[in-house]
């Protein structure tokens, strides 16, 4: 199937069409407007890099705050304590009562460290992407920074000692002079991004694990009931009038007869063991037993589960469901 053509945005640069091939230079032209998009691109800048800036003061700060809060604690770890404790009597108020207190107290605390090392392991590949990014860019750059700082008479000076070349350079035809320069790398004139798409393609590849990291730390719950079933008597009355049938060569009664579906009673000459779904309800008396609640996590495609059953959750033994 051919992919869809998406509609083309609004051009910004007028069509030359009349005149073109006579244009001169200082002349108007429709790419003129390029002047008026680098005058807009240009006062941007400046508010981007305090924009990174404010970005990456917030970051330290918060690395700073850590650091400094754990520096003479003899366990790091416990700088969680205030957290730690805010989400231990939470835990206490809504789920006091069950049976595995301990266990949810653990997967929670786990948990909520699982999302605290991914959101720090995502902070610091963003961290290292940035650091990368500004790298590349040569307009960044400490001897950049030194080469603006230095006089201009100095700079001057420093080309002026560049021998030019001793040969004379060859006349050009025009057609030799429309193509010069064609084959050189822009690199030198718009910098290059490699390094920058290279960057990104690794920032990429590790996102699929941080999410990961950061999805490790939850779960859900499940509330359920179980169903229990046993016969209906109708059927067992059938089983019993086919057997006593067969043995004594005598016709099943005619209401035992009239009272099962006439599917169900040619499944059970047939000897059949068990019953399709859609013949459930003419099959079997159900009680649903319940409700149930567990709390559920997955980590490596497998699922775990922790029972939230009420400490007096001790049914009689052994257990009949209401109604058997």
């Amino acid at each position: 199937m051919p992919r869809r053509r998406t509609a083309k945005g609004e051009r910004k640069i007028d069509k030359s069409q009349k005149g073109r091939v006579y244009w001169r230079p200082g002349e108007a032209h429709p790419l003129d407007v390029l002047g008026e998009e680098l005058k807009e691109l240009s006062a941007r800048l400046p508010d981007q890099l305090q924009q990174l800036l404010v970005s990456a003061q917030q970051a330290e700060e918060h690395l700073r705050a850590i650091l400094e809060a754990t520096h003479d604690l003899e366990d790091p770890t416990s700088i969680f304590t205030p957290a730690e404790q805010a989400a231990h009597t939470a835990i206490l108020q809504r789920f006091g009562n069950r049976k595995h207190l301990e266990h949810l107290l653990m997967i929670f605390t786990l948990q909520r460290r699982k999302r605290m090392l991914g959101r720090l392991q995502a902070a610091a590949a963003a961290l290292d992407l940035a650091n990368g990014l500004l790298s590349e860019e040569e307009s960044f750059s400490p001897e950049i920074g030194v080469a603006w700082r230095l006089p201009a008479n100095q700079d001057q000076e420093e080309n002026q000692m560049e021998e030019p070349s001793s040969e004379p350079a060859s006349p050009l035809t025009k057609e030799e002079l429309r193509v010069q320069g064609l084959d050189e790398p822009l690199t030198q004139i718009i910098s290059s991004v490699e390094q920058s798409r290279r960057l990104l393609r690794d920032f990429e590849t590790q996102l699929p694990e941080l999410r990961r990291q950061l999805a490790s730390g939850q779960g859900w719950f499940e509330v359920f009931s179980v169903p229990k079933r046993h016969f209906k008597q109708k059927v067992v009355d059938y089983a019993k009038a086919l057997q006593a049938s067969r043995k004594h060569h005598t016709p099943i009664p005619e209401a035992i007869q009239q009272a099962i579906h006439p599917d169900v009673a040619g499944l059970i000459q047939a000897g059949a063991s068990s019953f399709p779904t859609t013949l459930r309800d003419e099959v079997y008396d159900i009680v649903y037993v319940g409700p149930y609640v567990k709390y559920r996590w997955t980590e490596q495609k497998r699922t775990y589960s922790i029972s939230l059953g009420l400490r007096d959750d001790y049914p009689p033994f052994p257990f009949v469901p209401e109604g058997f």
